[in-house]
């Protein structure tokens, strides 16, 4: 079911990704109030202490919520592609900062939503989240974008989105290829006769080829295997049988192996292996 999304959808989000423990569904989070006196609500850089981001004023946080959703709902904001309206929503919401903690979660959840709404919708199969963990230099750095600490002197209205934007669907262009990528593996394994004839043993040994220098000795299949190197001998008489693969080095005692011609075209995407 949609839901349209309203100050009360995001304030029930948040509490759904902030809150612990049962009912947390029924909940919804309210936004920050005012700091004691002297205290400074700012985002801190973690090496200087310093300041990277001063929000603006609680008292102003209300407003520019209500402000915010009614762009979000606009004719202006629904004629954008979506991937590029998920991304502006995502730096508005954390520019804003309306919570005490969990903005960049909720703003990132968000996008989520955005995206599915418009059909960018990758079903569970995979989560951007992974890939702003893995990169939070570069995400700290686009959001930053060079712009002053302080709110009220650019951060609410910046000049240029472009780098933001470019990072955001840099990540979305990320997420998708792999499930793409994922889909193609699983069609081949199910569609293909010679990948599904491979036991999960004969798959990691072809991933060790085609992963390494093209050829591997009975030792390096046994340490990676955890077994003797005479069980490899053993298990390598029904692997050359089955064409998997043929001698590289040696006649009498076989010093190594490649992969033998009939799987000479597979490639780890088949076998189900995919880059991160």
């Amino acid at each position: 079911m949609k839901v349209v999304i309203s100050e009360e959808f995001i304030k029930r989000l948040h509490s759904i990704i902030e809150v612990r423990g049962s009912g947390r569904r029924n909940r919804q989070s309210e936004y920050r109030g005012p700091t004691p006196p002297g205290v400074l609500f700012a985002v801190y850089d973690n090496l200087t202490g310093k300041p990277e981001y001063i929000p603006p004023e609680s008292k102003d946080v209300p407003a520019l919520m209500r402000d915010f959703v009614k762009w979000i709902n606009s004719e202006e904001a629904n004629q954008l592609p979506i991937p590029i309206k998920a991304a502006i929503a995502t730096y508005q919401l954390l520019t804003i900062h309306p919570f005490e903690d969990g903005n960049g979660r909720t703003s990132r959840a968000l996008a989520t939503y955005i995206l599915s709404l418009g059909g960018y919708d990758l079903k569970g199969f995979n989560s951007m989240e992974e890939y702003y963990i893995a990169d939070l230099q570069g995400y700290y750095k686009n959001i930053q974008m060079n712009l002053p600490p302080l709110y009220y002197e650019g951060r609410d209205n910046p000049d240029n989105l472009a780098p933001w934007i470019e990072y955001i669907i840099n990540i979305m262009e990320q997420a998708f290829n792999r499930v793409a990528n994922l889909a193609k593996s699983q069609y081949h394994q199910h569609s293909d006769p010679v990948i599904k004839s491979l036991e999960p043993k004969e798959k990691k040994l072809l991933r060790l080829l085609l992963s390494g220098t093209g050829t591997i000795s009975p030792k390096e299949i046994a340490a990676e295997f955890n077994v003797h190197t005479r069980t490899v001998t053993m298990w390598a008489v029904e692997w050359i049988d089955k064409g998997i693969i043929e001698p590289a080095s040696g006649e009498k005692r076989i010093r190594s192996y490649k992969i033998g011609k009939k799987y000479l075209d597979v490639t780890l995407e088949q076998l189900g292996y995919l880059d991160n």
